[in-house]
Formats: structure tokens, sequence, C-alpha cells
């Protein structure tokens, strides 16, 4: 692969959401009982946009600065992907705030199990 075609436009528009929980100390551990009502929410809103080919992926970072989520959505246009994350239980109820960037996957592979060895 040639450094020119990656500078093409990407054919697929995406864009890497950064969620965050509102509240420093929340973890998958310590959730309220509505939290886990709006994280069940989120999960589903999240299964749907991969069913409807809008969701590329998503997965949780362990950072010790705190829990964070990172999103690849495949939408038209910056305003439309802010919509989309805007319209996630977890941003709608305020459980997490989040940010849109411009982003294009270059090199994917498929997730294995890890292997131990």
């Amino acid at each position: 692969m040639s450094l020119p075609l990656l500078a093409q436009p990407a054919p697929l528009r995406q864009f890497l959401l950064r969620i965050e929980p509102v509240r420093k100390d929340f973890t998958l551990l310590n959730m309220t009982e509505e939290e886990r009502s709006v994280i069940e929410g989120h999960v589903a809103y999240l299964t749907r946009l991969l069913g409807e080919g809008k969701l590329t992926f998503a997965g949780q970072a362990f950072d010790p600065k705190g829990l964070f989520g990172i999103i690849v959505e495949n939408a038209p246009d910056m305003d439309s992907a802010t919509a989309l994350m805007n319209a996630d239980p977890g941003l709608k109820s305020k459980l997490f705030r989040g940010e849109v960037i411009p982003f294009r996957t270059v090199f994917q592979r498929a997730c294995e199990s890890a292997k131990k060895e």
C-alpha cells in the first residue's frame, strides 16, 4: 500500500466518538440501578446501529484515569454523526458526555480470542 492511497478521500464517512461517564468514579462494578438501566439502553442502541451498518466497532478503554468508550460510526457527515451520538441513551440521560472526531479506518483485523500458550 502506498502513502498516496492513504491520502485519498475515504469512500465511507467514519467518525470516532469518545464517550466518558460524567460521574468521575463510575465503573461497571459500581453502577446504580438507574445507571444499569441506562447502560442496558446504551448496549441495545449500539447493537441496533451495528445491525443497521452505522457502527463499525465499539469498545471500552480501561484507563487508570477513568473508564471511557470508543465508538466508530458510519455517517454521511459530522451533523449526522453527532445526532447519532446524541440519540444514545447514555448521552440523552447525561450519564455520558462525548465528542465526535472525523476518522478513517486504514487497517482492520477481526478480533480473536486471546490464546494462552
